[in-house]
């Protein structure tokens, strides 16, 4: 079953909160994509859904001939705030989980802890 471009996001955007807080600095294109395992085409997909939530700053240039850059210039707090926050009762979903449509299995806590694989 192929994901869906909500799921690739919420797996990107853990990604670039994982590499923002361990190494002090945001991933480009080609490290997410090589990191991911994503084509461009889902990468691209997953980091517009992620900015148009407001969990990213990016900048996209367009070329002649259709290539796009993308430029990730930060996270925001939203970004932050979503993969943080906690089920407000044990029995709810996380944020997180809601947002992207992860069921209760995918454990954000563990993957931030490094106990989990994320791709």
């Amino acid at each position: 079953m192929e994901e869906s471009i909500s799921h690739n996001a919420g797996k990107v955007l853990l990604k670039i909160y994982l590499i923002y807080t361990k190494e002090n600095k945001l991933p480009d294109f080609k490290e997410l994509s090589t990191q991911s395992g994503l084509d461009e085409n889902k990468l691209m997909r997953a980091l517009d859904y992620c900015h148009d939530k407001h969990f990213i700053e990016l900048k996209v240039t367009k070329f002649l001939g259709g290539n796009s850059m993308y430029d990730i210039r930060r996270i925001t707090s939203e970004g932050i705030d979503i993969i943080e926050a906690s089920a407000e009762r044990p029995e709810e979903k996380r944020p997180f989980n809601i947002t992207f449509n992860f069921n209760n299995e995918f454990n954000v806590e563990s993957i931030i802890k490094g106990e989990a694989k994320l791709f």
